[in-house]
């Protein structure tokens, strides 16, 4: 039997032996470490869990530099104690089980950053909300740690705190060194009995009014404006369109909203951003990773809205900020480019917006 050769130079390598040592395309890797998969896109939306994306702690990519990041909106004042009492409530299980009990976690702002591991050490700074009559001294009182900074305004569940003394004290805390925006306000029509719209037009209106007021005074202070909508698409697209300047800095935080408004409000405001949380590892919110990939990566900002939205694998636990890395992975899942590029894209957005 004759076989075919190939002559390379001196050597002469068989047919069969050229197979073997043929080289092929390094496959791409995705940002979680693994073979990449196709990414979601509105028309395949995911139908399964991204838990099993995430059951290693994330790292950096080969030749990838770590960058820092930072979670644009969080509310320091209830996860701190929240965290202390999970890792109580941690360790209480493990003796159960008879398992080295994990060391507990109190409800200090220095030992929490301190027990920040893997991927989350890259935590660079928070900007801390308090949105609440009775939090804005309690969310103020973090601004004495090194990068954190503060967002001041009355929520929309809250609208019925606002007054006079209110306003004034808002006020007074913008000028407030390390305090970057006025926020978060807005609009929440969510009606926890039934799932839908709330139809009370008192509340509606208690609402729209409050909101306009801070959108006014936030403008008069050339503050951003930290924004939360919920099933209150109109009247939120409205209120903006009617009260704020074009060019004013937007901060939409936590969108879970469609695409249809994420769309009208990039266009109509040039200097609006949408912010993502954990949700975009949700499951059960395909909406959600949607709305990521139609939206420019130089418009999102990252965020946890701790103690709120824990990504996968720690859903059901308590968020804190460094969970922003995780938010990162998902969405560079999500728009198929690598992590670095969101965090360091991410990073410039949140400067432009904050001065941070």
């Amino acid at each position: 039997m004759t076989h075919r050769v190939y002559r390379v130079g001196w050597l002469v390598v068989p047919l069969t032996a050229f197979n073997v040592l043929s080289f092929r395309p390094r496959p791409a890797f995705s940002a979680f470490g693994r073979r990449r998969s196709s990414v979601t896109t509105p028309s395949t939306p995911a139908k399964r869990s991204l838990s099993g994306r995430y059951k290693e702690k994330l790292r950096p990519l080969d030749g990838e530099a770590v960058t820092k990041f930072v979670d644009t909106h969080c509310h320091l004042d209830m996860v701190i104690p929240r965290l202390s009492r999970q890792s109580h409530e941690d360790a209480r299980k493990a003796k159960a089980r008879g398992d080295l009990p994990p060391r507990i976690l109190n409800a200090s702002y220095e030992e929490w950053r301190a027990s920040l591991v893997g991927p989350e050490k890259g935590l660079e700074a928070c900007v801390n909300i308090g949105c609440g009559k009775a939090a804005l001294d309690v969310a103020a009182s973090f601004l004495q740690y090194d990068g954190i900074y503060g967002a001041f305004g009355i929520h929309p569940l809250r609208a019925d705190e606002w007054d006079s003394e209110v306003e004034q004290k808002l006020v007074r805390m913008m000028s407030m060194d390390k305090v970057v925006a006025w926020g978060e306000c807005g609009l929440d029509y969510f009606d926890k009995m039934t799932r839908g719209q709330v139809k009370d037009e008192r509340t509606r209106g208690l609402q729209r009014e409050v909101f306009a007021r801070q959108i006014n005074l936030a403008v008069s202070l050339n503050k951003p404006l930290v924004v939360h909508t919920r099933f209150a698409e109109e009247d939120t697209l409205e209120l903006l369109e009617k009260h704020l300047p074009d060019s004013h800095p937007v901060h939409v935080h936590c969108f879970t909203s469609s695409n249809t408004l994420a769309q009208s409000l990039l266009q109509r405001f040039s200097s609006l951003r949408l912010g993502f949380t954990g949700g975009v590892t949700f499951a059960n919110a395909p909406e959600v990773r949607d709305v990521v990939q139609q939206v420019p990566l130089d418009r999102i900002l990252l965020e946890t809205d701790s103690p709120y939205m824990a990504p996968e694998p720690f859903r059901g636990r308590i968020a804190h900020p460094g969970h922003v890395s995780y938010v990162a992975d998902a969405i560079a899942q999500v728009k198929g480019v690598s992590r670095s590029q969101v965090l360091e894209t991410c990073r410039r957005n949140t400067r432009q917006m904050y001065g941070i």
